[in-house]
């Protein structure tokens, strides 16, 4: 089950660094001024709809990583009964 842990823990660093890129790249669409606005907007919807989903992904996986955790000192337990 460590490995597994392991595993999801490095997924779940990958997302929050992909999140950290994509609130980079939407500041930076926030500050571009050469842009026409219709095109600002539709870079900025798109960019925002990733960060939710992005966000989605880490709060679900998050759970998941928490629900493990408590498990597995139980399984531990078991197994030095």
């Amino acid at each position: 089950m460590n490995a597994k842990i392991k595993f999801l823990e490095v997924v779940l660093s990958d997302l929050v660094s992909n999140r950290d890129t994509l609130e980079l790249e939407l500041n930076r669409i926030l500050n571009d001024d050469n842009s026409p606005v219709i095109h600002k907007k539709i870079d900025f919807d798109k960019v925002l709809g990733e960060i939710s989903e992005n966000n989605n992904k880490i709060h679900i996986l998050s759970e998941y990583l928490n629900s493990l955790a408590n498990l597995e000192p139980n399984a531990e337990n078991n197994n030095n009964d």
